[in-house]
């Protein structure tokens, strides 16, 4: 597991820095629609799973449920990051929303989205994983077919 974190360290590092600029947004005043047209943690987390999952297959080798373990793994990351703002968020009394909603209920429609986007990841490991034929070889002009 350790080497797997090591591995998506960049993707890690883009989900925090996108966690960042939403978080500096809505400290900002900016509504969640503008947060999350411009730093949408889901759109994010769902490319690095599937290139992250191609690259671990194309460059380290990673068979199908390494590369599923990559994308879960950057998938579980970002959606903990959401989780804890949320809670953070309500517990600061900024709840970013425009009808009330209880504590109880964001935690867990924000526990399901984490459960549901884990699914999401376990599903998009396999089709980044196959795709991997598509990333040039090192030091390949890209002549391949």
């Amino acid at each position: 597991m350790r080497e797997k974190l090591y591995f998506v360290r960049l993707p890690l590092l883009l989900v925090a820095l996108f966690f960042v600029g939403r978080l500096t947004l809505g400290a900002a005043g900016a509504s969640y629609e503008v947060g999350n047209r411009l730093f949408s943690m889901v759109i994010l987390q769902t490319h690095l799973a599937l290139l992250w999952a191609a690259v671990g297959r194309r460059y380290r080798g990673y068979r199908l449920g390494e590369g599923v373990q990559t994308a879960v793994t950057i998938v579980l990351v970002s959606q903990i990051l959401v989780s804890t703002a949320t809670a953070i968020s309500y517990l600061a009394g900024i709840t970013g929303s425009p009808e009330p909603v209880s504590f109880g209920t964001a935690m867990a429609a924000r526990a399901g989205g984490l459960v549901a986007n884990c699914i999401a990841g376990a599903a998009l490991g396999p089709i980044g994983w196959s795709l991997a034929g598509l990333i040039p070889a090192v030091g390949n002009s890209g002549t391949d077919v």
